[in-house]
């Protein structure tokens, strides 16, 4: 009995924090993104049985009131994640395994929902650039917002209208790095969540968020940077792509070495909430952090013999 209550209060909730997202402008974006989070949690409890039932309620609640479409988003968006996330926690899975896939599933989704919201299945570089003119239109509102005064004569020759065929080229590396990172903080967050009720939610282990790269993957980093040095428009393009998404990835790693050394070294927190704000407001620092990971291959950090701290003898 117990178990029915909480599948269908957990459909049920994650439809409405789906739905928050076109309800409120700013607000509703941040709590949608939560939607997967009580299917993973119903999952850890009750099993796989559970979440499925959960879905088909939460899809049936979308399709019968809105649309099929709106259905087919959300399990495509918020659905499939939560099985991926729930599946690798439960097994123990590497952290960059699930975060990857739920990634590429991601990933597929936003295409996929761009697509529909274009109607235009034969030609998905049409959506695309549909997406990309709608985000430099936002950005130019903003800037008119903000009071800052324009450049240029004709709005095609605006700053933000410059940067249409980078966003274009970069389209694939930029939208996928964005799933990386939802992909990670999901993971994140629900490890924080293991550890505090771990008990509530099946004795599932936490784990911790060891990111290591296999070391040959340092040759695709090398290979691409060779591609974007040619100059060929297409390989370019390949080149510019996967050099976006390795130094993501190599973020990551560079993040998950930081977080190693700031335990093994028992640095103070206000040090770690220094560097989140850096990571945040500059570049040059996340540059940093994705170098500090792509050099792990040379020197293995974390495997390394360093001398204890005072309050560690």
């Amino acid at each position: 009995m117990a178990a029915g209550v909480e599948t269908v209060l957990a459909g049920l909730l994650a439809v409405g924090l789906f739905a928050s997202g076109s309800v409120f402008p700013v607000l509703g974006i941040g709590l949608s993104l939560l939607s997967p989070l009580p299917l993973v949690a119903l999952r850890l409890r009750h099993g796989r049985g559970a979440l499925g039932l959960a879905l088909v309620l939460a899809v049936l609640a979308l399709a019968v009131p809105l649309s099929w479409v709106q259905a087919l988003v959300f399990l495509l968006e918020f659905g499939t994640p939560a099985l991926l996330l729930a599946e690798g926690i439960q097994r123990g899975a590497r952290p960059e395994a699930v975060v990857i896939g739920v990634a590429m599933v991601l990933a597929l989704g936003g295409v996929t929902v761009l697509v529909l919201e274009a109607g235009t299945w034969g030609q998905p570089q049409v959506a695309i650039q549909r997406h990309v003119d709608g985000l430099l239109t936002e950005m130019e509102a903003l800037t008119a917002r903000m009071g800052l005064p324009a450049e240029g004569g004709a709005p095609a020759e605006t700053p933000t209208r410059k940067l249409r065929p980078v966003l274009l080229a970069g389209f694939p590396g930029f939208f996928f790095v964005g799933s990386l990172l939802t992909g990670a903080g999901y993971l994140l967050l629900l490890q924080g969540i293991l550890r505090r009720w771990s008990a509530q939610l099946g004795g599932v282990a936490a784990g911790s968020f060891r990111w290591e790269l296999p070391e040959l993957l340092v040759w695709a980093f090398i290979g691409s940077g060779l591609l974007y040095l040619t100059g060929v428009p297409s390989l370019l393009t390949v080149g510019l792509n996967g050099l976006i998404i390795l130094i993501a990835l190599y973020f990551l790693q560079g993040l998950s070495i930081a977080a190693f050394l700031f335990r093994r070294f028992q640095l103070p927190r206000f040090l770690a909430t220094l560097s989140v704000v850096l990571l945040v407001f500059q570049p040059f620092f996340t540059l940093l952090v994705a170098g500090l990971g792509l050099f792990d291959v040379w020197f293995a950090f974390r495997h390394l013999s360093f001398p204890k701290t005072p309050r560690q003898t």
